[in-house]
This record gives structure tokens, C-alpha cells and sequence, in this order.
């Protein structure tokens, strides 16, 4: 689980190719779990679906990644409103919680989730 605060497409571009390059290493597996990805700022806009044709490489690349189990992608609805985006513009992989950072506490406590 990563709690990284992503600013830019690139920052989150780097992130996913390097969970690819895991899985192309064999360093992982479909049998590890998934990385979770906890969004809360301003990189969320380059996964809504009025953005896609600017952002396509990159929600292919996490749509594959999610499609495969090694990718959760969760957005801040907190964040998503106080900043006009609803769910409905997320791509579908997207998965909505309440609070990004609650999120994060309750993978790390409740769930056995390593952040870094």
C-alpha cells in the first residue's frame, strides 16, 4: 500500500512502471496481492474520463495493471469534493472511499498492509 502524495502525471507514471518492472522481474506475482494506491490530490484528474484522451497511456497502463490484481486504485471522495469531481468521471477501475487518509489507517491497522 502505498500513501505517496502524487502531485503530477509523471510522478504516478513512474510509480506504475515500476510495479510493472516488478512483475516483468518476477519480484511480483498475482499471488502477492494487489499495491494499493490511495489518491488524494490533484493527480486523481488524470484518471477521470473526460481526461483520457490526454491521459491515455497512463489509465491504460493502471487499467491493465488493476485488470491483472496487482493494482487497487481508490479515490478521496473528501478531496473529490471539495475539488468538483464526482464518481461518475472516474475510470471504472476506480474504487471511491471517504476519506483518503481514514484509508490508509484502516489498511495499515486493520488489514496488515505495510505502507510506504
Amino acid at each position: 500500500m502505498a500513501d505517496i502524495e502524487l502531485q503530477t502525471d509523471a510522478d504516478l507514471s513512474a510509480l506504475l512502471s515500476r510495479a510493472e518492472q516488478l512483475l516483468i522481474d518476477g519480484e511480483l506475482s498475482q499471488q502477492d496481492g494487489a499495491l494499493v494506491l490511495v489518491l488524494h490530490g490533484p493527480v486523481l484528474r488524470s484518471l477521470l474520463r473526460p481526461n483520457y484522451a490526454r491521459n491515455k497511456t497512463l489509465v491504460n497502463q493502471a487499467a491493465s495493471l488493476s485488470a491483472l490484481g496487482l493494482l487497487e486504485v481508490k479515490a478521496c471522495r473528501t478531496w473529490m469534493g471539495a475539488n468538483g469531481v464526482n464518481e461518475e468521471q472516474l475510470q471504472p477501475f476506480v474504487k471511491v472511499v471517504s476519506y483518503g487518509a481514514g484509508e490508509v489507517t484502516r489498511l495499515v491497522e486493520q488489514q496488515g498492509y505495510i505502507a510506504f
